[in-house]
C-alpha cells in the first residue's frame, strides 16, 4: 500500500485500506470502536476537529505502518501519531492514535463532545483501564534503555504545552515521568533510518497509559528529537496532575497552558 494511502486510511478517506472488522482506538475515549462503517466516521470526525492534512512522519514495517500529523485544533498546535496493524493484504485490521499535548486535545475533546455522546460519555475511570490493545502485545524481550540525549534535544511531550529543550532538562522531565508512571513495558520498537518509534504502555493511578512516540537521532546516534504523545485523555489528565506536583518549580506556566493541572486531582 503507497504512503498516500496510509495517509487517506487514517483520514477516513480510504474504507476499503480498512477490514471489515477493523477497531479502533482514539486518544478521547476508552473503548475500542469497532466496524468499518463506525471507525470511518470517527476517523473522519478526529481529522477534521484535529485539522489534520499532510503527514508530518510516514513509515512502515511488514506488520505496521505510522503516521504523524500536526494539526490545529480549536486554534492551537496538535500532534496526533497513528499506528496501522496489518490485516488481510492491503488492509488494516486495527488503528491506534495517540495525541499531544493534553491540554489542546482536551479542547478538541470537549468540541466534539457538545455534539456527539460518544465523546463526552466514553470516560469511565470508575474501575482501572486496561487497554485492549494495539494487537501484538508486549516485546519478549524488553529494551534495556533509550538512546542518550543529545545536548540540544528537543522534548514535545504528551502533556506539556510548550517544548523543553537541552539534555539537562530533557532529562530532569524523563526523570520525573519514571517517578510517576514507573518502567514502561513497551509493545513496538522499530528502526527506520536515523530514528525509531516506539509504542510502550506505563501506569498512573493504577490506570493503563498508553503512549507512541518518534525519535530521531544525531550523527552520534544521540536522541536529539522526541515527540511523544498519549491516550486515553482522562488518564493522562492524572498524569498532568501528578507531573505538575513534580515539575511546577522548575517548569514555567508556558507548560501549564489550559485548565489548571491539579484541577482533576480534585487539589486545584
Amino acid at each position: 500500500m503507497s504512503n498516500n494511502d496510509v495517509v487517506k486510511a487514517v483520514l477516513g478517506q480510504l474504507p476499503a485500506a480498512l477490514s471489515e472488522n477493523v477497531s479502533l482506538a482514539t486518544p478521547l475515549t476508552m473503548s475500542r470502536i469497532e466496524g468499518r462503517d463506525e471507525v470511518v466516521k470517527v476517523l473522519r470526525q478526529l481529522a477534521d476537529s484535529f485539522g489534520i492534512g499532510a503527514p508530518e512522519f510516514i513509515a512502515a514495517d511488514g506488520e505496521r505502518a505510522f503516521v504523524t500529523f500536526v494539526g490545529s485544533g480549536q486554534g492551537h498546535e496538535v500532534g496526533l501519531l497513528a499506528v496501522l496493524t496489518r490485516g488481510a493484504p492491503d488492509t488494516y485490521s486495527a488503528v491506534d492514535l495517540y495525541a499531544r499535548p493534553w491540554p489542546f486535545v482536551k479542547l478538541v475533546r470537549d468540541h466534539l463532545a457538545a455534539s456527539d455522546d460518544r465523546f463526552r460519555d466514553d470516560i469511565d475511570l470508575s474501575e482501572h483501564y486496561a487497554p485492549g490493545g494495539p494487537p501484538g502485545g508486549f516485546l519478549a524481550q524488553q529494551p534495556a534503555g533509550l538512546p542518550e540525549l543529545s545536548a540540544d534535544v528537543v522534548f514535545h511531550s504528551p502533556v506539556l504545552t510548550d517544548t523543553a529543550t537541552g539534555s539537562e532538562l530533557v532529562g530532569f522531565i524523563l526523570n520525573a515521568v519514571g517517578e510517576i508512571s514507573g518502567v514502561p513495558r513497551f509493545r513496538i520498537v522499530s528502526s527506520f533510518g536515523p530514528g525509531f518509534v516506539m509504542v510502550y504502555d506505563a501506569t498512573v493511578h493504577g490506570h493503563t497509559w498508553q503512549l507512541a512516540g518518534v525519535c530521531s537521532l544525531d550523527s552520534s546516534g544521540k536522541i536529539d528529537d522526541m515527540r511523544i504523545y498519549s491516550r486515553p485523555w482522562p488518564v493522562s489528565a492524572f498524569f498532568r496532575g501528578e507531573g505538575y506536583k513534580l515539575m511546577r518549580d522548575r517548569l514555567g506556566p508556558q507548560y501549564w497552558q489550559g485548565e489548571h493541572p491539579l484541577a482533576v486531582l480534585g487539589e486545584a
